[in-house]
């Protein structure tokens, strides 16, 4: 019986990851389209994109740990290099269509890993949400500042603040939505302070290095990157927050590029084709940076080691 449940997991392991692949594919196809009549005309400066890579793959180290120091409310502890495995190969999950699959691929790997997959769905619902509060924080401040807004932006930071604070008796309630979604009695954790300040504080170096790495990026695709910086943190955060909330498309495909396309287009960063160029082409840059390391696992095949909690 062991043997079949395992031949059977295994199984649904390669099942998940040939889906996976199929809607990344198709997305990364669907994509190639529209910019091969663009392609032509640009010429690509590789040491910008390059060190936007660089930095993108920093701002996964910092949301990684993050989440690691997140899962110690649970009294769980996991070595770096087993979260990075869990958290990029569930991450894929968001390339299916719906949003549970990223939270429920993480849960069955956290078990294997000899966790609570409560802890390391919980955990993860935490840093999501801390991540989309002070996403909206930070593009109402840079948005504020934009338009010259003083009192808006302090406004802006207290609110975040406020938010924060009350972080540790709104995320229990949480949690026990979870368990009655998966059909579970779970008794949440006491959420310390500590915790929700360290997703708070990777979370904000997450969204300020997305923002660099964007403008980056848009230097190497059009040769120079104008405007602020505190724009490009606004438009790439308030896309990328638009798509995750999304209900149907995967990984907010469609949703994401039309909202920073439309962004770069009202803060004067480019014209309405480089700036449709730079989404689409931000789009399949950040999907191959995140392929390469979930197929470079997915390559090494399963981690049979287990842990304890």
């Amino acid at each position: 019986m062991a043997l079949t449940r395992r031949n059977l997991f295994k199984v649904a392991q390669w099942i998940f990851a040939a889906v996976v692949l199929f809607f990344a594919a198709r997305s990364l196809a669907t994509q190639w389209a529209k910019l091969e009549t663009r392609l032509p005309h640009v010429v690509f400066q590789w040491q910008w994109i390059v060190a936007a890579t660089a930095l993108v793959l920093v701002t996964y180290a910092v949301l990684i740990e993050g989440w690691r120091r997140v899962l110690v409310a649970w009294d769980s502890h996991l070595p770096f290099g087993d979260a990075a495995r869990i958290w990029f190969l569930s991450n894929l999950g968001k390339y299916v269509p719906g949003n549970i699959w990223s939270l429920t691929a993480m849960g069955v790997m956290a078990k294997r890993r000899g966790l609570s997959p409560i802890a390391a769905a919980g955990s993860s619902v935490i840093m999501q949400t801390v991540s989309l509060a002070t996403g909206t924080a930070i593009v109402m401040v840079t948005g504020a500042k934009l338009l010259g807004q003083p009192l808006l932006v302090g406004a802006s930071v207290i609110a975040l603040v406020g938010i924060l604070l009350l972080a540790p008796r709104f995320l229990p309630p949480l949690v026990n939505w979870i368990g009655g979604l998966i059909g579970r009695d779970i008794t949440p954790p006491s959420v310390p302070a500590a915790s929700i300040w360290i997703a708070a504080a990777a979370s904000g170096l997450s969204w300020l290095f997305y923002g660099i790495s964007f403008q980056l990026f848009a230097r190497g695709v059009l040769g120079a990157a104008p405007g602020e910086l505190s724009s490009y943190i606004a438009a790439y955060t308030a896309a990328y927050i638009l798509g995750f909330i999304s209900p149907i498309a995967p990984a907010g495909l469609g949703v994401r590029e039309f909202t920073l396309a439309a962004f770069m287009t009202q803060l004067g960063l480019a014209n309405e084709a480089d700036a449709a160029l730079v989404a689409i082409g931000a789009r399949l840059w950040l999907t191959v940076v995140e392929l390469i390391p979930s197929g470079l696992y997915i390559a090494a095949g399963p981690n049979r080691k287990s842990l304890p909690n």
